[in-house]
Parts: C-alpha cells; structure tokens; sequence
C-alpha cells in the first residue's frame, strides 16, 4: 500500500519526534542516519519543530576536529506537561509528566472503579489532583493520557467491554473526561501504554520490538514492533490473560482470570496453610521455606513458559517481564528465565529483562508517554 503525501509526513514527523524522546541531544545528521531520511526532510521537519517550540538545537560542542561541531537537537522540555492515569479495576493512579519525561507530581486513589460512575468520580478527583499540584507550581497542563483495560477504541476514546467490568461496556471516557477539563485527551490500552513508555523514557529506548509483559492485577501484555504499538485490529493484541496455567487452573477460571489472587490461592493450597495475600508472601521473602520455594518456583516456570509463547508468535528482540511477582526475587525470576529460555523457537537470541514490579506505576507514566507524543504529533500536524 503506497502511503498518502500527508500520511507519509505524518509518519516521518512521528519517527523524528519519537527517537528525539528516546534519545534527547541528537544532531541532525544521526536522525538521518537513525530514520533512514534524507538530511533535506530531517532540516525541514527539525526547523518545523523548533518554529513552533517543539524542539530546541544547541550550541555544539567543540570536539577539536576540523570543521563544524554537530549541533545536538531534543524536545524542548516544556513542549509541554501531561497528565497520565492508569485506570484500572482496583485503583486509579496517575502522574504529571513534562515532555522531556520527568515526573512532576503523582496521585494515587485506592478505590475500586466496579461501575462506569465509580471510574468516572475516581480519575476526575485524580487528574483534579494533579492539576493542583500543577497550577501551585505555575505549570499549565496541555493534555490528559488515559491507559485502561482493553478492547477499546483509541481515536474515538471509547472503552467498549473490558473482562469483569460489565457497567464499562462502550464507555465513552475521552469524551466525558475532554469535557469536564477541556483538554485533549488521548485513550490507550494500559499494556501499550506502558511498553511506549518504556519505549521513549526507558529501558527499551535502544530495542525496536519487543513484547512487555504484565503479571499483576491480571496477565497482560504491551506489543512494540518495528518502534510502534501493535493493538491489533480491534485493539485488544496483547491480552492474554487467558493463556493456561496448568498447574494453577483444575477449576474454571472466573472473573479473576489469571490474577495475583488466582496464584496466591494455589499457593496457599499448595502449602496447606492460608499465609495471605500476595504482600504478606512478599514480606515472608526472607525465610521462604524449602517448600514455599519451590511454589514460587513453580509459578515462574509456567510465566516463562507463557512468555515463550507470546514471543514465539511474534519474534520480538527482547521480552520486558513486569509485575509485582518480580519482589519474590531471583527464585521467581530465575525459573521463569530457565522456562523463557527452554521453550523458545529462536533459543538464546531473544533477551529477558526484568522490568518495573509496581505495574500501576508503569501504566500511569506510560498514559503520560503516550499523551506526550500525541499531543506533540497534533501539534506539529496543525503546522
């Protein structure tokens, strides 16, 4: 498919805007390089940028080679300030993030959003919050991130029926919430979310696909592939929370999928005692047990194992493994690398990385990433 005049530009301006997240005081000569464009569209995307504050170019330093220093170009850092919220089943967090990615302020709200009214009050007095926090500091917000549970609709900003929220179904929060503020508002899923911020700000800035996955509140995933989200068709790629685990699943699985709590009860089935939640296994770390050990263990072998399978279809360069489960430390995570590694197509050649154990952390900041890069593409596309 040959790409449209204004389709093409859109893409080069995102490439550009992208990697200069990712990767602040780049001369123009390495976006060229970087972007496989030619110099001539770099200078005319790079001096667009700068005309309307996007970007800035430096002074270049002087090297004490012949000839003219390259002159380093990044995404000015008030381009502008977002808030991310992660909106999920048992909380609402969020943060404040300006465009070169630093935090600014953060919320957290522990309260369930079971019904469309409990979500809707709960990220209002979120990014209420937030702007607060803001406007006490002189910092004007430009836009909101929202990262939810899929399907959803990204461009009409409509979560249409996520798993275990039935009051959700066709849920239209980027309406209701670009109303309430009057900013731009940006819907993405959370797993998405969360693998572009990792993308822009993190870990990843140097990998061009790669699959980040989720175990938490439920098993999930975020896709990157050739520098870009992959949500699938309907916008819900990434969602397996189904996948087995067949050690942990003789009875039917209900509305808590494959949760924390799902494992937690197996594991206190398993030892034949209730020791708690999964914080309360988290705090007995230090003096597992013979026994308790080798459940964990187990546990990590079935995530590698699904980690497998997730890379297997879609032959990432790397796999981010995120999630609270990662505080049970190197019994947990290396049987999850053992399993990861024995059941791959591509044997050693696809990395694991441990990645961020406080997953809401993730997502908020990641709804931020996204809202950051958006609103600077609607920014420069109005040029």
């Amino acid at each position: 498919m040959i790409s449209k005049p204004s389709d093409l530009k859109g893409k080069n301006i995102g490439r550009v805007i992208q990697l200069l997240l990712a990767k602040p005081d780049t001369p123009r000569v390495e976006l060229a390089r970087q972007t496989e464009l030619t110099k001539t569209t770099i200078s005319s995307i790079v001096a667009s940028l700068i005309d309307l504050g996007i970007a800035e170019e430096l002074s270049g330093e002087k090297t004490g080679l012949v000839g003219k220093a390259p002159i380093p170009v990044r995404i000015r850092s008030d381009a502008a300030t977002v808030i991310g919220v992660n909106l999920a089943r048992g909380s609402t967090t969020g943060v404040a993030m300006s465009a070169s990615g630093k935090p600014l302020a953060s919320s957290v709200k522990s309260v369930a959003n079971k019904t469309r009214a409990d979500a809707t009050a709960n990220l209002f007095d979120v990014v209420q919050r937030l702007i607060n926090k803001c406007y006490r500091n002189e910092i004007r917000v430009d836009a909101i991130g929202i990262g939810a549970p899929s399907p959803l609709d990204k461009e009409k900003g409509v979560i249409y029926s996520p798993f275990g929220l039935s009051d959700w179904r066709n849920f239209s929060i980027g309406e209701i919430t670009e109303k309430k503020f009057g900013l731009p508002v940006f819907l993405v899923n959370d797993g998405d979310g969360a693998a572009f911020g990792m993308k822009c700000f993190g870990k990843c800035r140097d990998i061009s696909s790669f699959i980040s996955l989720y175990f938490d509140e439920g098993i999930g995933a975020g896709i990157i592939l050739k520098d870009e989200i992959y949500s699938g068709s309907f916008g819900y790629s990434g969602e397996i929370s189904y996948a087995l685990l067949k050690s942990f699943c003789d009875e039917p699985i209900d509305d808590s999928s494959l949760s924390l709590d799902t494992i937690v009860s197996a594991l206190n089935s398993e030892l034949g005692e209730n020791l708690g939640s999964i914080d309360d296994f988290l705090c007995k770390g230090s003096v597992f047990s013979r026994r308790m050990a080798s459940v964990i263990g187990r546990v990590g072998d079935e995530l590698g194992r699904i980690a497998a399978l997730v890379s297997n279809i879609f032959g990432p360069e790397a796999v981010v493994v995120n999630g609270k489960l990662l505080d049970f430390g190197e019994i947990f995570f290396e049987a999850l690398r053992t399993s990861f590694e024995s059941s791959l197509f591509s044997g050693d050649q696809v990395r694991l990385i441990g990645g961020n154990s406080d997953q809401f952390e993730a997502f908020s900041t990641g709804a931020a990433s996204y809202a950051i890069f958006s609103y600077l593409m609607s920014k420069a596309l109005t040029d």
